[in-house]
């Protein structure tokens, strides 16, 4: 079974995360902006590029946050790694959808850890390390690819 590594970015604006919602197989999904790494590509490259492409936006990699994996069966293994991102230039959060980590729209988001990143984000702003490895993010009844 071969790994496949995804990367996703938290972006903090205002208080709130910043999500992509797309259609997926007729079903309304909401992640974290990231996607798949490339063949020969750098993870760091990787979120730029999915950042880019979802949100239409720019962004600066900071620290990876935190890592996890989303194991389903005996065919399917992916390793997630989130990383800390800010936006190069000003943006209009009226533009991108923000979602509160604390609030009830933070369940439905992809991977799930909403609760963990604002925790970090509170640890981070008085200098305790923030990395953190969260094991198997699989989530019966949640479509994660």
């Amino acid at each position: 079974m071969a790994v496949r590594v995804k990367v996703r970015a938290a972006i903090w604006i205002d208080g709130k995360l910043a999500v992509h919602r797309s259609r997926r197989l007729g079903r309304q999904r909401t992640t974290l902006p990231g996607g798949w790494v490339g063949r020969r590509e750098s993870v760091t490259d990787a979120l730029v590029r999915e950042v880019k492409e979802e949100l239409g936006i720019d962004v600066d990699v900071g620290d990876l946050l935190c890592a996890g994996e989303v194991v389903n069966s005996a065919t399917r293994q992916d390793l997630e790694l989130v990383f800390a991102a800010t936006p190069r230039a000003p943006i209009d959060g009226g533009r991108l959808t923000l979602v509160d980590p604390c609030g009830p729209a933070a369940q439905y988001v992809l991977p799930p850890i909403l609760a963990q990143l604002a925790e970090q984000h509170d640890a981070a702003a008085s200098g305790a390390p923030t990395q953190r490895w969260l094991g198997n993010l699989y989530v019966a009844g949640l479509k994660h690819s």
